[in-house]
């Protein structure tokens, strides 16, 4: 009877997340490993990465299988601009920002581009769940903090995403200029914020 319902249990997560499950899933619901195993093989699902299984007519996910993979990793800049909406452009590449100390992988090692927030308080600031284009939900930066971050590596963005993105950001019904000036103010660059937006939000 346990064998039964803890293959429901696992089959339901399969179900709800659109025909792939994962080994950190199942081990939330305390379920043994192998139960796990046993579905993997009844289904005939194809191993993705470790620990991750889907239907063979999955359509795969590279946000939510980056994340999985390295779940401290949080999508921002390009991938940020993507996921929220504040560019058309697919990034060629994933780009992620990690905590201090948090290289699960040499950078050479790696198709994304990385960055590292070495303060904690920034790292975890603005931190959301998006879904993907795909449908998948993945954690990235709001885009108060993506605008912060664009502003502070200005000299290091592509000029014309650069531009569209904080016009975009200035004609959207979603801005929140409160939400961004807080942000500002806790990453040390209030000033240079204040100046960017009061020049966008002016154009017209």
């Amino acid at each position: 009877m346990q064998e039964s319902s803890n293959f429901d249990r696992i089959s339901g997560l399969f179900e709800a997340n659109g025909g792939y499950v994962t080994r950190r899933q199942v081990d939330g619901l305390g379920i043994p490993s192998w139960f796990l195993t046993d579905f993997v093989r009844r289904q005939g699902l194809e191993k993705i990465d470790k620990g991750f299984y889907a239907d063979q007519n999955w359509l795969r996910d590279d946000y939510l299988v980056f994340q999985y993979k390295y779940p401290k990793f949080i999508f921002s800049f390009g991938s940020a601009l993507f996921l929220q909406e504040l560019t058309d452009s697919l990034p060629p590449v994933l780009e992620v920002t990690g905590p201090r100390n948090y290289r699960p992988f040499s950078p050479k090692d790696s198709s994304a581009i990385t960055h590292t927030d070495y303060r904690e308080e920034i790292y975890s600031l603005g931190i959301t769940e998006v879904r993907t284009n795909i449908g998948n939900t993945v954690r990235t930066y709001d885009t108060e903090k993506t605008i912060c971050d664009l502003i502070r590596r200005s000299g290091r963005i592509d000029p014309e995403t650069y531009i569209k993105a904080l016009r975009r950001y200035s004609k959207s019904d979603r801005k929140d200029t409160s939400r961004l000036m807080e942000y500002a103010a806790k990453m040390g660059m209030e000033r240079k914020v204040s100046d960017v937006m009061m020049v966008v939000l002016n154009e017209d």
